[in-house]
């Protein structure tokens, strides 16, 4: 794997490239308080070698350099970011992009700009739309306050960490606190002060007016969003199926790796090979 840095913004983007001899690429965009780490357990599969892999660091997470405290945090201009990091690395190659939990309304905002993935993967959804807000996306069980706030209780982020993945593998754990606190302040605060002001647009609304095939993907057993909250969004969903792989909570494709490959793999096949868009 090769680290690389795209310049936007004024900002160093770190971004990590494997299989760079490969032409269809898959761009993988984490979530809050995460890092590119989470796809590792994709990265590092064999059953990707036929693929360009990229994973990005957001701006204050892993090793990309932080935001100003007077910067714009919203997903709008997250959005925009990881659109010139894509734009700078795809060289005109067919591509797909990924997203997890954050990352997946970071990906729908991302197609409000001049923008043309081939598909589109969303992992553990949070996508946003009228009717459509926090109220009915997060489980009533869950406590998202490790997310949206600086200086959280150990107990809280633990409890949370414990919810966002069920991953029985000590290591998971590990890296999801290691890159939890790296995160730079004041990312999480500004972030929700922005949702909290309704800086964002309706991703329900613009994954509908877009005409690329879209897999979505929940953790059956998910403890933090509901897994069952788009069912009935009006989204032209791959194979007209939303798909929930069991024993697996927010953070899928750690929980259930094999299973959520599988899925990818057999999407991108048919998005590469139809050329669809």
């Amino acid at each position: 794997m090769k680290q690389t840095f795209v310049t936007t913004n004024n900002l160093q983007i770190a971004c990590y490239i494997s299989n760079p001899e490969q032409v269809n690429t898959i761009f993988f965009i984490h979530g809050n308080s995460s890092s590119s780490r989470v796809w590792r357990k994709q990265v590092e599969s064999p059953s990707f070698v036929d693929y360009r892999l990229i994973t990005i660091d957001l701006p204050s997470h892993g090793n990309s350099d932080p935001l100003p405290a007077d910067a714009d945090f919203s997903l709008p201009a997250m959005a925009e970011i990881m659109s010139e990091v894509v734009m700078q690395l795809i060289n005109d190659k067919p591509f797909i992009i990924c997203g997890s939990s954050l990352g997946t309304n970071i990906v729908a905002e991302m197609l409000a700009n001049v923008f043309s993935p081939n598909g589109l993967i969303l992992a553990g959804p949070c996508i946003v739309g009228e009717g459509l807000g926090l109220h009915k996306m997060i489980l009533p069980t869950a406590d998202v306050t490790p997310v949206f706030a600086e200086n959280v209780p150990a107990e809280l982020v633990n409890k949370y960490a414990g919810e966002t993945s069920i991953s029985t593998d000590t290591k998971d754990r590990q890296i999801f606190l290691e890159d939890y606190h790296a995160v730079k302040d004041p990312f999480r605060s500004a972030l929700y002060a922005t949702i909290a002001a309704g800086i964002y647009s309706d991703e329900i609304v613009i994954l509908q007016k877009n005409n690329c095939p879209i897999c979505i993907v929940f953790g059956k057993d998910e403890r933090v969003v509901n897994p069952y909250y788009l069912d009935e969004a009006p989204i032209n969903v791959w194979n007209k199926i939303i798909y929930k792989i069991p024993e697996a909570s927010h953070m899928v494709n750690i929980d259930a790796p094999e299973a959520f490959n599988e899925l990818l793999v057999q999407f991108a096949k048919e998005i590469f090979t139809t050329g669809a868009a």
